[in-house]
């Protein structure tokens, strides 16, 4: 085991959860894999985590605590600055309310001998402290190789666990003007062999207060900026493929950067990305948008509420 260059980097970032981020650490101490490092990033000026943390440090040297002191403030920039602190061959990332599930890193790390840069598992649910079977990760029924067709298609989505190779994001980055968009930085991980368990290897906490639909309505321009970002790069995979089946995602991608666009009073843009989304592929979500277009927000938030309750059921 190397302390200097270790085998895996767990980023944990963090903000206003010290009792939490209690838990997911010692979610990490406990895994019978030990070559690893633990980098807490924290995205709180003033905060009681940093007592916390360098209590862990006392009695475990693999523990690093950095502030968030480079990057804008928020979840792309906290993450940003751990990986700056990242030293391992692979990075992992924890939700600083999450938890590990015991052995889940040498499941991944095992996987990964067979020739794979990226390898990631499922999640169970824990809904209101309540743990369930049911998997957070939705899409697949089995062990299986994944390409970054399967990824740029969300033939797969929800919340997973992964390991990838540090060098495969090379200097890209998350970028901090979006909430959320992750997979315009994930696009990254599918340039090589990716492997998928279907095994869940955490625990990922739903029904919180700070509910992410509600973030997303509150950050509705950035969510437009990151949706608009991973229309242009399946535009750009249909355009060097000529692969007709990104037409399908790619419209409905630029329909989703309209809905944000309308949320964020963008009405200029949100025209642009439903001309997009109906000239890529006509679709009736887009056109029902369009028609929708000068109702008032409030209408449209209510009525995708329906919608999506209408769906679970």
């Amino acid at each position: 085991m190397s302390l200097e260059f270790p085998k895996i980097s767990v980023i944990i970032p963090t903000f206003k959860r010290p009792l939490l981020l209690k838990k997911a650490l010692k979610s990490v101490q406990d895994q019978d894999f030990k070559d690893l490092e633990i980098i807490v990033s924290d995205d709180e000026p003033n905060s009681q985590s940093e007592k916390i943390v360098q209590e862990f440090i006392l009695r475990d040297k693999r523990i690093k605590y950095v502030k968030n002191t480079k990057y804008k403030h928020g979840p792309n920039g906290n993450k940003n600055n751990g990986l700056d602190h990242a030293r391992g061959e692979f990075i992992t990332f924890l939700d600083d309310d999450d938890e590990l599930l015991p052995n889940a890193l040498s499941v991944l790390i095992e996987k990964s001998k067979q020739g794979y840069s990226h390898v990631f598992g499922n999640c169970l649910i824990e809904e209101n402290g309540s743990l369930k079977e049911e998997f957070s990760g939705k899409g697949f029924t089995k062990d299986s190789e994944v390409t970054k067709k399967d990824f740029l298609m969300a033939k797969f989505y929800g919340e997973f666990l992964s390991i990838f190779k540090k060098s495969l994001l090379k200097d890209h980055r998350f970028n901090e003007e979006f909430y959320g968009n992750e997979a315009t930085l994930w696009v990254h991980l599918y340039d090589e062999k990716s492997f998928y368990i279907h095994q869940a290897l955490r625990i990922y906490k739903v029904n919180r207060e700070d509910s992410v639909t509600l973030g997303a309505i509150k950050n509705s321009k950035r969510v437009y900026l990151g949706y608009l970002e991973l229309a242009r790069i399946v535009e750009n995979e249909l355009l060097k493929s000529k692969d007709k089946d990104y037409k399908k995602q790619c419209a409905s991608y630029y329909k989703m950067a309209a809905y944000y666009a309308k949320l964020a009073h963008l009405y200029k843009q949100m025209y642009f990305c439903l001309f997009k989304s109906l000239w890529i592929k006509f679709n009736t979500p887009a056109l029902i948008l369009l028609s929708l277009s000068i109702i008032p927000n409030k209408i449209i938030i209510f009525l995708s509420k329906i919608r999506v309750s209408l769906c679970k059921n």
